[in-house]
C-alpha cells in the first residue's frame, strides 16, 4: 500500500510506493523516481517528460506531452548527452536529499516513517559517484545486450554466448562488431556470480532469465544443459529464497534455420530447465525475400522449427518486419507471412511481433535493394502493411497475441 503524506512546508503531496521490487517516489505532483531494491536509479518522469537510466549509465529521453526549445512537441526518442544526463541525475538526488530532511516531520506512522527513512538512505547511497562505478562493473560483466524482445526488458540477461551464429543477414548489423563464442561452464559461472554480486537486492525486480546473445539456443545440448543448471542454482526460486521452487523461466533467441539440430525430446529436457519461450526472428514467410535477405532456410523450416519447440513445450515468440523488401515483394511478403503463421498453430502462450525495417549502419541491405530496383515503402504504405499484418495475423493466429515491438526503443 503506498505510503502518502503531506510535505510540511510546501503543503504538497508526498507519494511513495515500496514493494518487494521496486522504490517509487514521488515527492511532489507530475514527479515520479523509480529505483529498484538495491537503490538503483532506473527511470525518472519530470516536467511531463519521461527518462531512463540504463545499466550503463546513460539518460534516455522516452517521450512527454511537452515542448522542446523550439515550442514544437516533443516525442523524439534519443540519448541525452552526458552533461544534461548528469544535471538530471543531480536534480533526482537533490528531491531525494531534501525529502529524507522532512522524514521526522511527516505525519505518518512510525511504522510507515521507518520504511520510508530506510528507502531513501538506500537511493542515497547509491548516489552519482556510485551510479559511475556501478555503470563501470556492468560493462566489465556484459558485452554489449544488442536487442531483447519487449517482453523481456526487465529480464535478467546472462550471457552464455556473444555475438551471432550466423551474422550475415544483409539487413541487420546488431553483432557484426564481434565474433561468435560460446562460454564454457566455469565462465558461464563466473559470469553468474559477477551478475548476482553486481544486481544485488535488484534481483526482486528482473522477472525471469534471458539467455543472450543472438542465438544461444544453438549450443550443443549437453553444454546447454550444464549452463542452464548453473544458472538456475544462481536464480533458480530456490537459490533466491532457501526454499524448494520451481526453476527461474528461460527466454532466449534461436535461429529457426537452425532448431532442427535439437529434438522434442531436448526441447523437452530444455524446457524441464526452465526454458518457456524461444524468440524467432522470421521477419517473412516468402522465400525469394528470405534469400534476398540471405536468411539461411525457407519459411518451411521455421514452420517445422515451432511445431518441434511446441511439441517440446517450449513457446514461441516469432518476429514478422514490416517494410522489409519494400514495394517489391509487399504483396507475397505478407501473403507468405500470413501463409507460415497460420502453418505453425500457434496457442495462447505463443507471440507474434511486428517490427518496422530500420536501417541499420554497415548492412548491405539498402545498397543491395538499390541494385535491384527497390523501392522502400514510404510512412504511409509501411503503416498499412502494419495494419494488413496484424489484422490477418490476428485471424491467422486467433488465439495468439499479435503486437507491435519498436526495436529502435530498446535500452538495458
Amino acid at each position: 500500500m503506498p505510503i502518502h503524506a503531506t510535505h510540511p512546508r510546501t503543503d504538497e503531496t508526498i507519494t511513495a510506493n515500496l514493494t518487494a521490487t521496486a522504490i517509487v517516489l514521488s515527492p511532489r505532483f507530475g514527479t515520479s523516481y523509480s529505483f529498484d531494491r538495491a537503490g538503483r536509479l532506473l527511470s525518472l518522469f519530470v516536467d511531463d517528460r519521461s527518462y531512463q537510466r540504463t545499466l550503463d549509465n546513460r539518460i534516455i529521453f522516452r517521450g512527454g506531452q511537452g515542448t522542446d526549445p523550439n515550442g514544437q512537441s516533443d516525442h523524439t526518442r534519443r540519448e541525452l548527452p552526458s552533461a544534461d544526463g548528469a544535471r538530471l541525475v543531480g536534480r533526482v538526488f537533490e528531491d531525494v536529499r531534501a525529502l529524507a530532511d522532512v522524514v521526522p516531520d511527516l505525519a505518518l506512522v512510525p511504522a510507515h516513517r521507518d520504511r520510508l527513512r530506510d528507502a531513501l538512505a538506500l537511493v542515497l547511497d547509491f548516489g552519482p559517484g556510485r551510479l559511475a562505478e556501478d555503470a563501470a562493473v556492468y560493462r566489465s560483466l556484459y558485452s554489449p545486450v544488442s536487442i531483447l524482445p519487449p517482453d523481456q526488458y526487465l529480464a535478467l540477461v546472462l550471457q552464455a554466448t556473444q555475438g551471432c551464429s550466423w551474422n550475415r543477414c544483409t539487413f541487420c548489423g546488431l553483432y557484426r562488431d564481434r565474433p561468435f563464442r560460446i562460454f564454457s561452464p566455469d565462465q558461464f559461472e563466473a559470469h553468474c556470480a559477477g551478475v548476482r554480486d553486481f544486481f544485488g537486492a535488484g534481483l526482486s525486480l528482473r522477472r525471469g532469465i534471458f539467455l543472450a546473445d543472438a542465438n544461444a539456443l544453438i549450443i550443443p545440448q549437453p553444454r546447454l544443459l550444464a549452463l542452464l543448471e548453473i544458472a538456475q542454482r544462481y536464480f533458480g526460486e530456490q537459490a533466491l529464497s532457501s526454499q524448494p521452487g520451481q526453476p527461474r523461466p528461460v527466454y532466449s533467441f534461436v535461429s529457426a534455420f537452425d532448431v532442427e539440430r535439437k529434438s522434442a525430446a531436448e526441447w523437452a529436457a530444455l524446457h524441464a530447465l526452465g526454458l518457456q519461450r524461444a524468440y524467432i526472428g522470421l521477419e517473412t514467410g516468402d522465400n525469394a525475400l528470405l534469400r534476398f535477405l540471405n536468411k539461411p532456410g525457407e519459411a518451411d523450416h521455421a514452420i517445422d522449427a515451432v511445431h518441434a519447440l511446441r511439441a517440446g513445450g517450449v513457446a514461441v515468440g516469432v518476429i514478422i518486419m514490416a517494410g522489409i523488401g519494400g514495394d517489391q515483394y509487399a504483396a507475397t511478403h505478407v501473403e507468405g507471412s500470413v501463409a507460415a503463421v497460420q502453418a505453425m498453430d500457434l496457442g495462447p502462450d505463443d507471440l507474434v511481433y511486428l517490427s518496422r525495417y530500420v536501417p541499420m549502419p554497415g548492412t548491405e541491405y539498402d545498397y543491395q535493394a538499390t541494385v535491384a530496383g527497390i523501392r522502400p515503402l514510404n510512412e504511409d504504405e509501411t503503416v498499412a502493411q502494419l495494419q494488413t499484418l496484424q489484422t490477418r495475423l490476428r485471424a491467422a493466429a486467433p488465439r495468439t497475441r499479435v503486437t507491435l515491438y519498436r526495436v529502435e526503443n530498446f535500452a538495458l
